[in-house]
């Protein structure tokens, strides 16, 4: 995966996936930077709880979209 910049905005902002096939839906605030392991991260909010934080963004692209 390319690397994620600020400073454009990929089509997935503003979807909304599930962790897995049956976990939670969040929705996919923008780009977050790297992890200190050098892993692409966004920003999610999970909408059951309102909580935002950082996710990897491979993970991201292999949860479905949210029902």
């Amino acid at each position: 995966m390319a690397a994620l910049t600020q400073s454009t905005v990929p089509a997935w902002v503003g979807a909304v996936k599930t962790f897995g096939r049956f976990g939670p839906a969040y929705e996919v605030l923008g780009p977050a930077g790297r992890s200190p392991e050098g892993k692409d991260l966004v920003m999610i909010r999970v909408l059951r709880t309102g909580e935002t934080t950082e996710y990897e963004a491979d993970a991201m692209t292999n949860d479905p979209e949210a029902v």
